[in-house]
């Protein structure tokens, strides 16, 4: 499973799911803020693979 982040600049950052990861922690890696934010998805490898 990956989370998607629609960014509100309408850039999309995508980041593999991991059991014991918070959205905090997900937010810093991919180096954004909650304002950044527009919509959080969340897909599964199919879903990614198709909407590239």
């Amino acid at each position: 499973m990956y989370q998607e982040y629609t960014l509100r600049d309408g850039t999309i950052k995508t980041i593999k799911v991991i059991n014991g990861r918070s959205i905090q922690e997900e937010m810093r890696l991919l180096g954004i803020s909650e304002r950044d934010i527009l919509s959080i998805q969340l897909l599964d490898k199919g879903s990614l693979n198709k909407a590239k």
